[in-house]
């Protein structure tokens, strides 16, 4: 015999407790790495899109004799710019590759406890800035030297 289904029209309806929203929920670091995870897996997607989308456009661009070098403050800024996202590139990259580690450890069963998953979390926020440094201290050290 099939029960009817509980509605809110339905007088024995009892109301069940929904999940905490955003507003109510405690952040901590190991879930706010967790997110940045997925985001910069989602923005390494994309960027690979763009950057081969470059590489096309400068191959076609390669043959073209007397370009004009423009050096005007539209121009500065676009470099700035895409500095800028070259740096946060290589930031998502390194931080995507050190927390993807720290998540095959999770598949094992390894760092579980709230005080090693936040130690983890330190220290790949950390090496990923420090790899970070390191690699734009390589390229000015190669550009200038």
């Amino acid at each position: 015999m099939l029960k009817k289904k509980k509605t809110h029209t339905n007088p024995e309806y009892i109301a069940r407790p929904t999940s905490p929203h955003l507003q109510i929920y405690r952040w901590n670091l190991s879930s706010l790495t967790s997110i940045f995870h997925r985001l910069t897996g989602v923005a390494l997607f994309f960027s690979v899109i763009i950057i081969s989308w470059y590489i096309v456009y400068y191959s076609t661009q390669i043959n073209i004799e007397n370009q004009e070098n423009c050096e005007c403050w539209v121009m500065t800024i676009i470099k700035n710019f895409f500095t800028l996202a070259c740096v946060a590139l290589i930031f998502s990259l390194y931080y995507h590759f050190c927390n993807g580690i720290r998540h095959l450890f999770w598949d094992i069963g390894k760092g579980f406890d709230i005080k090693v998953a936040n130690r983890n979390a330190m220290i790949v926020i950390l090496l990923a800035l420090a790899l970070t440094a390191l690699t734009i201290a390589a390229v000015i050290y190669l550009k200038f030297y």
